[in-house]
């Protein structure tokens, strides 16, 4: 269980599989954040710095920048299109 701050709340959790592995993604009332079991906390990002988030299938990406540099990482989700639906809404 990944620590929150202050105030911080858990809106929801999805099982996913990533290349780091197993692990949950949280999606919070200020962004998301990935957990991968037995390596802990490997992403946190703000709704505002999701540049976007695209369903393919049972995939989700998830793309963001960092300085000059865009990164993108795919979770393996059987309702991807919904939590791509949820983010969407959250970011709002």
């Amino acid at each position: 269980m990944i620590g929150l701050a202050k105030g911080q709340q858990i809106l929801d959790k999805i099982k996913v599989q990533s290349k780091m592995g197993l692990g949950t993604l949280y999606l919070l009332d200020t962004g998301i954040a990935v957990e991968v079991s037995g390596s802990g906390l490997c992403l946190e990002l703000s709704y505002g710095e999701i540049l976007s988030n695209a369903a393919k299938k049972d995939s989700l990406v998830i793309s963001w920048t960092e300085g000059v540099a865009t990164y993108d990482m795919k979770f393996n989700i059987k309702n991807a299109a919904e939590v791509a639906q949820k983010i969407n809404q959250y970011k709002k």
